[in-house]
C-alpha cells in the first residue's frame, strides 16, 4: 500500500498545482451560487440541489484530472517508464485512480458546503440538507468518484491514442448515464428519498467491482502497443 500511496500524492500534488484546479474551484463557486439562487425561491429544493451538484462536479473534474494523469503519460511516453519500475500495474493504476479521486472529491464537497453556506446567506437563515445526504456526501460520492475515475483511467491505459478521445467520452456519458439512470428507475424521478440513495450507491458498486474486474486485462504488452 505504501507504493500506492506514494503515487497518489505525486498525482494528488500534480493536480492541486494546475490551472484547472483553480478553474474548477471557480466553477464549484458559480453553480454553487445558481443552485442557491434557485434555493432562495424554493427553500425544499436544497435536497436536491446537494444530491446531483456536487457528485456531477465531482465526476467532471474527475474526468478531466484523469485524462491529464493517464493520457499525458501516454503521449509524452512517460508511462514506459513506470512500465519498467517494480511495481505492478494494478498498483499504479490503483494510486494514480487515488491521486485523482482524491481531489475530485475535495471539489464535490466544497460544492455541497458552498450551496448550504451561499442558500443561507440568501435566505438568512441556514438550512441543512437531510440525513439521507450524509450517508449520500461520506460514502456514496466518494465511491461513485472512485469508480468513475478507475473506469475511466483503465480505458485510458488500454485504449490506443486514436480511439482513447471518443471513448473516454462514450464512458463520461455512460457513467452519467448509470448516475441518472440509477434514479430515475427508483420511479420517484429526482426526490431525494432512501430508495434513491440506495439505487445510486448499487450503480456505484457495480461501477467499482466491473472496474477491479477489468483491470485483469492490464498488461505491459497491451499498453505498450497503445503507445504511438
Amino acid at each position: 500500500m505504501r507504493k500506492e500511496l506514494v503515487i497518489a500524492k505525486k498525482e494528488i500534488k500534480g493536480i492541486l498545482l494546475s490551472k484547472s484546479s483553480l478553474l474548477f474551484a471557480g466553477y464549484a463557486i458559480f453553480f454553487s451560487f445558481i443552485a442557491a439562487l434557485g434555493i432562495k425561491k424554493s427553500p425544499n429544493a436544497i435536497n436536491t440541489a446537494v444530491f446531483c451538484i456536487p457528485v456531477v462536479m465531482g465526476v467532471f473534474f474527475a474526468y478531466t484530472s484523469t485524462g491529464k494523469i493517464f493520457l499525458r503519460e501516454k503521449r509524452d511516453r512517460i508511462i514506459e517508464t513506470l512500465l519498467c519500475a517494480p511495481v505492478s500495474l494494478r498498483k499504479i493504476w490503483f494510486g494514480k485512480v487515488l491521486g485523482a479521486a482524491v481531489p475530485s472529491y475535495v471539489v464535490s464537497v466544497l460544492s455541497a458546503v458552498l450551496i448550504v453556506l451561499i442558500s443561507g446567506f440568501f435566505l438568512k437563515f441556514v438550512i441543512f440538507p437531510s440525513q439521507i445526504l450524509l450517508l449520500h456526501m461520506l460514502v456514496t460520492t466518494p465511491l461513485f468518484i472512485f469508480a468513475s475515475v478507475g473506469l475511466i483511467g483503465l480505458l485510458y491505459l488500454l485504449a490506443g491514442m486514436k480511439e482513447v478521445g471518443a471513448a473516454g467520452i462514450i464512458i463520461f456519458m455512460g457513467i452519467f448515464g448509470a448516475l441518472f439512470g440509477s434514479l430515475s428507475l427508483t420511479g420517484e424521478g429526482y426526490r431525494i428519498s432512501l430508495s434513491a440513495e440506495l439505487a445510486l450507491f448499487v450503480a456505484s458498486l457495480v461501477l467499482t467491482v466491473l472496474t477491479g474486474y477489468l483491470t485483469r486485462y492490464l498488461s505491459r504488452e497491451r499498453i505498450v502497443t497503445t503507445i504511438g
